[in-house]
Order: C-alpha cells, then structure tokens, then sequence
C-alpha cells in the first residue's frame, strides 16, 4: 500500500523533470507570527527518489522558496530568501518532517500566505500533513512580555525606540519613568515590537486609518478662523497721551466704567478674564445689555426703536421715548432666561404692534415719525426679504437649515472689478441658488448685488437705512432671481389656480397679498394680460426668451406664450408695494 502520515492517502507525485503539485487561494490566508515555523510531511521512495525538493510559498507572489538536494530547479537567487537551501534530501523510504523558519524565507510578523507548492526534479515522493506552528515562552521572550522587554539592558531596548524618545529615557531605569513616559513607551513597544499586534491590532488599525482619513476631509473642508485666547502672563495697558501708540502714559488694569455696576471681587489666584466680564454683562444688576437688546428686536419690528440711537446710549444718544415699557421689556427678557423667542411673542402678539398702518392728517402733523406709536410703522421690507418671499411665492425657496454659503446669482465681472481682476465669481449650481439670503457668500469689500440698503461690511451699521430709488426697481424687476422667481410662480399659477384667466389672476394675487384683488385690480390685471397673450403669440422668439432665464427647468407642456403672459404678471405682482412693504 502507498504510505500515508495521516488520514486516508497522501499527494503523490511522480516526476520526470521538474513537476509541481500546487495549492492556492486560501481564504482566510495564513497570517505570520514572530517565531513561525512552516513545516510539510514528505516520504521519498526508496527506489526513485527525487534529485531535488523545494517547497514555495505564495504571499503577493511566489518569490519565497527552501529546497533541500541537488540544484536542479533554477527559480530564485542563490542565498536569498527565493532561493533559500536547507540541506540535503531527507532519508528515503520514511516519513521525514521539513521545517522552515519564516524569516529564512523573507516573512515578517503580519504577512499573509494563501498558497503554497510542492515541487521536485525528478524521481517519486508523497507529500502528506503540513501547516504552521509557533512555539514561544512568554516569559523569556521580550516580543511577548511588556516585562520581560523593560527588564532588557538600555542598549537592547534601544534599537525599538525612536530617537527623540531615547535622549529623554537615556540614562533612567525603567523604574525612574514618569507615567507619562511609562504610557509612552508601553504604545511603541506594542506598536513596534509586540510579537501579536500584527493579528491582534489589525481591525483597530484599520479603524484608526478610516478615521483618520475622514479627519483629513473634514479639516480640508472646514474654514479656518482665529480664536481668541488670554496671553499666559497679560500685557502691559496704558493710556495713550492723545491716542498715539507709541506715547504711553498712566498705567491702567483691566476694569469697567465707574458709572457701572462694579466687577465681581477679583479671584485671588488671577486677574479677570472674559468669562468676569461676560457674567458682569448679564448679571441682573447690569442696566444696559437688556434694554440694548430689547431696544434692537424693537427697532426690526417697528423700523425705530423705543431709543432712536440703537447705537448710542450714552449721554450724545437720544431718550427712550418709552421708558417704562423699554423697563419692563428689559426686566421680562431677563426673567425670561433670555428668551429671544418668548420676547419676539410678547411683541408680535400686543396692541401696539397689531395697530392699523392707516395714518389721518392731524395724526401724521402732530406725530410724523411715529414716536408715540398711535399707529403701526408702514416700510419697505429689507433687500433680503424681499428676495426670500418672491422664492417662497414662486415654491422655489429651499428652506434646508445650515450648510456652508451658497453663490446665488451675480452679475458677470464685479468681484474682478473689485478685486483688479484676482477674484471671480463661481455660481453655484442647484439648491444653491434657492437657498434663503442668510446662507449667501458675502465679501466684505463687495456684497451681492441683489442686497440694497445693506451695510459695508468693514464696520457694523446697528441702524439700517432704507432708501426708495429707481435702482431697487432695477434689481426686482430684472435681476435674474425675480424674473426667474416670477416664471415659476406663472407655472404654479397655470397649473393650480384653475383654468379660467380670473380664477388664475385671483390665485396669482391672492399667492403674494393674502387676499383676492378688487374688481378695479383685476380688470387691471386681465387687460394687462390679454395685451401680453397678444404680443407673445405675436413673437413666440420672445416668450421662449424670457421663460429661458434661471436655471430652473420650465414644464414644457405649457403654451411658451400663455406663459410668457402670466410671467410677465406675476412680476408686476411681485413688485407691487403692497407686497414688498410691511404695513
């Protein structure tokens, strides 16, 4: 019977020249230890034996061999781990185990090896159980023992270290390291030196290099900016003699205005800081931070606020013109715990704001600003809001909460004016364009050119203006935002307002005031829509012109110059000042 080491029959191979019986693709591979020894099983017949054997093994190719026997097999270089020699044939007619070390044939712990060859130059021989095996004592063996590695003389443990590490520890005992450095060194040796980090660390490695690759996206993708810090030991203040930077006078400490409540008592280990001067600022006692910030919602729901100057309280400022009510909505936001929205509640919801903007000629000559508040402010709502409603009328707002700034769009050429040709302006493209005014990218030497009435942004405007010129008709009737905002409202209008020009004009209407037009406006509004029906049916290059601005996709399946007409009316609808004005 044919010899067998283990179980039923072995690999047998018979060979006239060089013969090769191969294993590969072993899934999972065979990951290499510190100390591995590979091994197979082979008998030799006794009367045609084999003038050489070699054993090859497979990790990324085959290039890892040891042979025993004549040189017969000409694969690898001589000496190296390709072409390794262990000795001479093994005994024939018996079972011979063949080992080899894992480093003689260029392994390193970690290595992966998923096939495997059993090769000869002639002669017959089986080959039967083979694998791996590690043997090591833990407690003599450095690569195994955190205790046995720090017990190693200095000039062993040297070679593990890197070199910043080793001219601080240079000298000291293990039994001298600081924590820290225990800490330190115990990481390098488990990262550098222990014998089954390879296997026992991989998916942690892998973990820590996933996210250290979504770390690196994300600060490429994060905006940097300065962050303020207080200095270990602060500066030197003083006054300036007549504000000249180089003509220091008295020196001064960090305070606060005499005529304010004081500072908290000085911590004893420090002086203040900013955190003091932020709990000084909304200590209940402060009388300014409330009223400032009261005074300021103010100001945006009725245009002024109960003090005219809302940036200047001092003594050049104007008087509140209601002190008790500016009091009293101080002492209710501070009790509040400074709730903006419950303060915004308080005003939305009285008298006072729910008036009539209706003025009389006695009214307007005793009160023309509207200081004693008979009335409710008419005005014209900001550049930014106006933008945002003539979106929401037309459904094409996106009212997607954060992000980065979006590029809406801009006419060609003005930040490359502005710039002398260094910046240039990139739209974006889809949501971007839709999103509301408050995500918009704004430079601070040129803003968007849709925004009137806004201020520079190289200093802050706490009092808005708003004018009423020609110019801000240019912008909601042309710029490219409105016209496109006014065609996606006629599409919504011919789709949903109903099939008839009245029903249509009443919802168009109706979409933008809040309430149906009389019937001296929707006369107007038909005549003016029968005239355009006319001319675009007339000069159908026209309508497509016009339903081809924004980027937005019109429905083809309406008629271009039905909707050409109704673009053209909703635009006047849009820039009616019943709707662009908050009254």
């Amino acid at each position: 019977p044919e010899p067998v080491f283990s179980g039923d029959k072995a690999f047998v191979l018979d060979a006239k020249g060089l013969e090769q019986l191969v294993i590969g693709g072993a899934n999972p591979p065979l990951v290499v230890e510190k100390g591995m020894k590979l091994f197979a099983h082979v008998y030799l017949d006794t009367i045609n034996p084999p003038k050489q054997i070699m054993l090859q093994f497979h990790s990324g190719d085959w290039n890892q061999r040891a042979y025993w026997g004549e040189n017969k097999i000409a694969w690898g270089k001589e000496g190296t781990a390709s072409r390794r020699r262990m000795g001479k044939l093994p005994e024939t007619g018996k079972w011979v185990r063949l080992e080899v070390d894992v480093e003689q044939v260029g392994f390193k712990p970690g290595a992966k090896i998923n096939g495997w060859a059993y090769t000869h130059f002639d002669g017959k021989a089986y080959w039967d159980k083979s694998g791996a095996v590690v043997t090591s004592n833990p407690s003599t063996d450095p690569t195994l023992s955190w205790t046995v590695w720090k017990a190693q003389p200095e000039n062993e443990r040297k070679k593990d270290l890197p070199d910043d590490v080793l001219r601080r520890l240079r000298g000291k005992t293990p039994d001298k390291w600081t924590d820290a450095e225990l800490s330190e060194v115990f990481r390098l040796w488990i990262e550098r030196v222990y014998a089954k980090a390879p296997k026992a660390l991989t998916d942690l490695k892998a973990q820590k290099a996933k996210l250290a690759g979504e770390m690196e996206g994300i600060s490429k993708n994060t905006a940097i900016t300065f962050v303020m810090a207080d200095l270990p030991e602060a500066r030197q203040s003083y006054v300036m003699i007549r504000g000249q930077y180089d003509n220091p006078g008295e020196k001064v400490s960090r305070g606060v205005p005499a005529f304010l409540p004081d500072l908290p008592p000085k911590p004893k280990e420090r002086d203040y800081n900013r955190l003091d001067l932020a709990d000084w600022l909304l200590s209940d006692d402060h009388p300014l931070t409330a009223r400032v910030a009261v005074n300021r919602i103010w100001q945006q729901f009725f245009g002024t606020g109960l003090v005219k100057t809302a940036e200047d309280f001092g003594v050049q400022g104007e008087k509140p013109s209601h002190p008790q009510l500016l009091d009293w909505l101080a002492l209710q936001f501070i009790d509040s715990q400074w709730n903006l929205k419950a303060l915004h509640r308080r005003i939305v919801l009285s008298a006072t704001y729910r008036q009539t903007s209706r003025v009389t000629p006695a009214l307007r000559e005793r009160d023309p600003e509207n200081r004693l508040l008979a009335r409710m402010t008419r005005q014209r709502m900001p550049s930014w809001m106006i933008r945002d409603q003539a979106l929401f009328i037309s459904g094409l707002l996106v009212e997607k909460r954060g992000g980065p700034p979006v590029r809406p769009y801009q006419p060609a050429g003005i930040w490359a004016e502005a710039t002398f040709g260094k910046k240039r302006y990139s739209q974006g493209k889809g949501e971007d364009l839709y999103r509301r005014s408050l995500y918009t990218f704004w430079r601070r030497i040129i803003g968007p050119t849709m925004f009137f009435d806004e201020s520079k942004r190289q200093t802050c405007q706490i009092r808005p203006s708003r004018t009423n010129t020609p110019l801000h008709a240019l912008i909601t009737l042309n710029d490219i935002a409105y016209v496109e905002a006014a065609r996606v409202m006629a599409q919504r209008v011919l789709t949903k307002g109903g099939g008839e020009h009245r029903a249509r004009l009443i919802y168009a209407f109706r979409l933008a005031t809040a309430r149906e037009p009389s019937p001296a406006e929707l006369k107007l509004l038909h005549d003016r829509l029968l005239k355009l029906r006319v001319k675009y049916g007339e000069d159908n290059p026209a309508a497509l012109s016009l339903l081809s601005v924004g980027d937005s996709k019109r429905d083809e399946r309406i008629n271009a110059a039905e909707h050409a007409a109704y673009t053209v009316i909703c635009n006047l609808i849009l820039n009616l000042d019943e709707v662009i004005t908050r009254e």
